[in-house]
């Protein structure tokens, strides 16, 4: 949905009269502004403050999902320990976890994550074939892949970045660098 959004299209959504949107914005009420024609726009964001502000409901289309990272390590502690920092970081974010591969690829089913955190060794599907199953559909490609490992190697480093993967860090895991690597992967999300 654009960021600006014409006083019929405000008024679609939330099945009002145009004129209601017009007396909002002439009170002062709702912020808007003015294309060089002379027509009103209306920030989507400014709509929702609006919205919230008058406790009237916000239409899905207006409020995005949040922004979702999913954490995959079959060590619980680590997974446990990763969410806390990233929600910590990120309060807005949802942060989701699983602890094998098979739980991961129903999350990313159900849920699709901006990114995933997954460790590459673990039992049964391991962080290789899940990163090959995200990447290779058309509906999860689009997933960044953040790798982590206790067992780095060279070749383990150019096997998950052949199957997609956009870092890869060892453990134990510079918490900052990670974080940061998160922010750089969802730049275009958030």
């Amino acid at each position: 949905m654009k960021n600006t959004l014409s006083t019929v299209t405000i008024a679609k959504l939330l099945g009002v009269a145009v004129a209601s949107i017009s007396k909002w914005i002439d009170s002062g009420q709702l912020k808007a502004g003015r294309t060089p024609g002379g027509h009103r726009r209306v920030a989507r964001e400014d709509l929702i403050a609006f919205l919230r502000r008058q406790k009237l409901p916000v239409p899905p289309e207006l409020d995005p999902p949040p922004v979702r990272v999913l954490v995959v390590d079959d060590e619980e502690s680590v997974t446990a320990w990763l969410v806390e920092e990233i929600a910590a970081a990120h309060p807005d974010f949802e942060v989701l976890q699983a602890n094998d591969g098979y739980s991961a690829g129903q999350i990313v089913a159900l849920s699709r994550p901006d990114a995933v955190i997954l460790d590459l060794r673990m039992p049964g599907m391991d962080g290789f074939e899940v990163c090959r199953k995200i990447k290779s559909s058309q509906e999860t490609k689009e997933i960044s892949v953040l790798a982590i490992t206790a067992h780095h190697s060279a070749e383990a480093r150019r096997r998950i970045l052949e199957a997609g993967a956009s870092a890869y860090f060892n453990k134990p895991l510079d918490i900052e660098a990670l974080l940061a690597a998160v922010d750089a992967a969802l730049a275009e999300v958030l």
